[in-house]
């Protein structure tokens, strides 16, 4: 439940910062541009990974008359994406996300605001940074030991 209300949180998200940014694609200075641009392509490409990510976390897709040892290979490969999915953040969510939004303030400003695009890319670095930390702590606190656990579950079945 937790993965599902995540994805969906994205993806609500995504489409309002989208509805959002779409006019700043056809208007406005060529850098702001290709940084709206790159925000709605960052924006697709999330919709992919979490929609790609659900694919092996459907619950409805374990067979409960499978033998106990190949429902644990399904779920570790559930555990498998959402580790994989939250260890690569920082290429498929923070790169072109928080990337594009550079763009789009230092195309808006122009030459004039190089003080304020340093300050907002700063800000954009930090927050990427504090995406990235959180993403690989909850694979270290969570994911992990429930990988761990299962994979001791699958050696105590397999021998």
């Amino acid at each position: 439940r937790q993965i599902r209300f995540r994805d969906w949180r994205e993806l609500i998200a995504g489409g309002i910062a989208a509805v959002m940014i779409a006019p700043a694609v056809l208007r406005g200075p060529l850098l702001a541009r290709a940084g709206a641009l790159t925000i709605l392509a960052g924006i697709g490409l999330v919709a992919f990974r979490l929609f790609a990510a659900r694919r092996l976390t459907a619950s409805g897709d374990v067979d409960p008359a499978l033998p106990v040892a190949n429902a644990l290979h399904v779920e570790l490969d559930r555990v498998d994406a959402q580790i994989s999915l939250l260890s690569g953040v920082a290429w498929w969510y923070v790169a072109p996300l928080l990337g594009g939004s550079v763009l789009l303030a230092a195309g808006s400003r122009g030459l004039a605001g190089w003080s304020y695009t340093l300050g907002y890319t700063i800000f954009a670095a930090l927050l990427g940074w504090g995406i990235i930390a959180l993403n690989h702590r909850a694979v270290r606190r969570t994911l992990q030991p429930k990988r761990k656990e299962i994979m001791a579950l699958l050696a105590q079945i397999e021998s």
